[in-house]
């Protein structure tokens, strides 16, 4: 092995090892903190449970993440092409983000119901709006001389887009992306925790009244887990829209 990954795990050791005597010493009580074993104790005992509910969210997150991508980026997109239209919507757009959306939940259950349709819809209003504001930002940093250009050479309306607007908005739609994303994950959840017939922001509040603070914790371990897989997908897409961008120059 490597010295730091030895490192690591040693270090790792010695936390778990004593985040475990704390409470066995009863230093924190047991129903603030769970001990790791009462960790890997809920995970042997209820760990199908708690993977089929992970299973769940991972669903809801996607279709929300792939919904709230593809209307931030065209309305984004579009807005920005148009001073008159970004100057209009703009406004409004952040207006509406500044406003707690879990307010709207409440109308949310009663329209859609409980079940996943809501936690999904909840996810996407999350997500939509910092991804637009930030797509029509990046959008209407683009130089009007570069749009000149397309419409010199007889590009269309398509081509101005894919090849002119968009590539050079990226930058900013990823920005977009990262925090939209957050947002929609932690959406699902906490509308999981708030009223919801599967996943796992629902075993979290359901073991949460039971005072199972072992579930409780394994199912935040589950939760963080989802949190650091979409992190490293977009620090991964940011990583390749930057290297994108610099073959791009050094080919220009």
């Amino acid at each position: 092995m490597q010295p730091r990954l030895i490192k690591t795990l040693l270090i790792t050791a010695i936390a778990l090892a004593a985040w475990e005597a704390v409470v066995r010493l009863g230093l924190v009580n047991q129903i603030i903190l769970a001990a790791p074993s009462a960790i890997v104790g809920a995970a042997i005992t209820d760990g199908r449970v708690f993977l089929a509910a992970f299973a769940i969210t991972v669903i809801e997150i996607v279709v929300a993440i792939v919904i709230a991508w593809t209307l931030g980026i065209v309305v984004g997109v579009v807005a920005g092409s148009s001073n008159t239209l970004a100057a209009a919507t703009a406004p409004v757009l952040s207006s509406i983000f500044a406003i707690p959306l879990i307010i709207v939940y409440p109308l949310l259950m009663a329209w859609l119901g409980i079940g996943p349709v809501s936690k999904i819809v909840f996810g996407v209003l999350s997500g939509f709006f910092p991804i637009a504001l930030n797509t029509i930002d990046g959008v209407r940093a683009i130089e009007r001389r570069y749009l000149a250009f397309a419409r010199s050479i007889g590009a269309t309306t398509w081509q101005t887009y894919t090849r002119i607007i968009f590539p050079l908005a990226l930058p900013s739609i990823v920005s977009g992306l990262r925090v939209g994303t957050g947002l929609v994950v932690i959406g699902v959840i906490v509308t999981e925790m708030l009223a919801s017939l599967g996943g796992v922001g629902f075993l979290i509040s359901y073991h949460r009244t039971l005072f199972n603070t072992g579930h409780v914790y394994f199912g935040i371990a589950l939760a963080l887990t989802m949190a650091v897989a979409v992190n490293v997908g977009l620090t991964w897409l940011d990583r390749r829209v930057g290297l994108w961008r610099i073959l791009e120059r050094t080919d220009g």
